[in-house]
Formats: C-alpha cells, sequence, structure tokens
C-alpha cells in the first residue's frame, strides 16, 4: 500500500515539532533536585514517549536522580533533535517539567523497552523501575526567533476512545513490518536511507506511528487523530508527515 505524499505544512509548527521531539527522543537531560542541598543535578537518561507522548524512563533506585525523586517527584527533562550540520542552537530543543512517578503498566514498559532494546539487559535487574512525568510546564524553542509558548494540552495525544487501537497495538505494528525495508524506510522519513538502514515500526498512538533504525528515530504523523484500529490503518496509507532524527 501506499505511503501517500508528504505533506507541505508550514516548516514552523511549534505543536508539531514539539510532539516530534517527545516520540523520537532515546535520550535526555533530566534534572532533579539534591535531598541534601537542594540544588540541581542533572543527569543523561534514556526516554521513550507513552501513548499520550508522556515521558518513560527505566531507572535504578541506586541512581541519584532515583534518590532525589523519592524525596522530591519535581523534575525536568531537556530533548533535543539531531544537531545536523550548523548551529545546534538553531535545532528545535524542548524543555518539559512535572512530577515523575512511578508507572507500572506493563504496555509502558514494552513501550519503553521496544524504544531502548539495550535497556532489556538490565531492566529486570531488581532495583530498576519504570517511571512516568506527567507534564506540568512546556518550553518550546524551535531555533532563532522560534520560541513558542505551549502547554501540555498542545504536545500530548488525546486518548480519548483509542482503547481497541492501544490493544491492537501489537497485530497493527506486525502489519507494518511485513511491508518490507523501502516502505518502513518511506514511513519513517529516510526514503532514500533503506539500503543503509533497517527500519522497524515499534510503537503507534492515534496521532501516528513510531520507527526506530538503531539509535534513530523516525515517525510518520497523521494529519487528523485516528482512534479506532481501521481509521488509522486508513490514516497511515493517506496523507502524513514523515521525519527522521
Amino acid at each position: 500500500m501506499s505511503a501517500g505524499p508528504t505533506s507541505t505544512a508550514s516548516p514552523f509548527d511549534a505543536p508539531a515539532q514539539a510532539k516530534l521531539l517527545l516520540r523520537i527522543a532515546r535520550t535526555g537531560a533530566l534534572a532533579t533536585i539534591e535531598r541534601a542541598s537542594g540544588a540541581p543535578l542533572t543527569t543523561l537518561v534514556s526516554v521513550s514517549s507513552d501513548y499520550d507522548g508522556a515521558p518513560l524512563f527505566l531507572l535504578s533506585a541506586l541512581a541519584r536522580h532515583t534518590g532525589n525523586l523519592a524525596e522530591d517527584r519535581r523534575g525536568s527533562l531537556l530533548l533535543t533533535s539531531s544537531s545536523g550540520r550548523g548551529d545546534p542552537l538553531n535545532q528545535p530543543r524542548l524543555t518539559i517539567g512535572g512530577e515523575i512517578v512511578a508507572h507500572s503498566a506493563s504496555k509502558a514498559r514494552a513501550r519503553f523497552l521496544a524504544r531502548n532494546p539495550k535497556a532489556k539487559l538490565y531492566a529486570s535487574f531488581t532495583d530498576f523501575s519504570l517511571f512516568r512525568m506527567e507534564i506540568s510546564t512546556v518550553h518550546f524553542n524551535g531555533g532563532f526567533a522560534r520560541a513558542a509558548a505551549l502547554t501540555p494540552t498542545d504536545i500530548l495525544t488525546d486518548l480519548a476512545d483509542a482503547h481497541a487501537l492501544i490493544e491492537a497495538e501489537s497485530a497493527l505494528l506486525e502489519e507494518v513490518n511485513a511491508r518490507g525495508g523501502a516502505c518502513l524506510a518511506r514511513l519513517a522519513g529516510d526514503a532514500h536511507g533503506e539500503n543503509k538502514r533497517r527500519w522497524r515500526a515499534i510503537g503507534l498512538d492515534p496521532e501516528g506511528l513510531d520507527l526506530i533504525a538503531g539509535a534513530r528515530g523516525g515517525r510518520t504523523s497523521f494529519r487528523a487523530r485516528a482512534p479506532h484500529p481501521q481509521a488509522w490503518r486508513a490514516a497511515l496509507g493517506g496523507f502524513s508527515d514523515r521525519s527522521a532524527g
């Protein structure tokens, strides 16, 4: 089935760019509040996104940032795009803040491991647990002169009426991955990279499809919500925006 033509939407769409960073980020800078001093501590963490886009973390109880969160659940997370060429300060970046709480949903854990497969090596260790950020603040900068005031509602995905879609995720991803490498590369926004990178679909939501190839992330974003499996299949074969990072 054809992947459909690429959108010609405006190159600066702050909510869309912020959502893309949430979906394709693999690592982020996590700031927590030190228990003893009250000073900020920033650490590098692996990250994935829940169905609504909220960040997921797999954290060790032995880590300093996890100890900080046990005392004060507030945290701040910086996500950046692939730097590529040029000034990295002219690339989009997103800072989100909120409480970071333990999250035991089995599907969320599977999403994290799909985005960070090497974490399977230690995910079963007793000191590791899944956490989720409940986003309360958003600071987005799309590059020079492209800051935008956004709210959590602007960047999170509405999951209303999406229960059947979420339940069908495994089957739908299997269908997509069966399409072959060239199609997956196009869906990831990497139409010329299919011979060099092996893309695979790893997660879905009512607004699109997430893919990875090694450390790279890609996404097909729908122009309209598709909260049901049949609508989601139709949206994937229609007009969509595709991005790789």
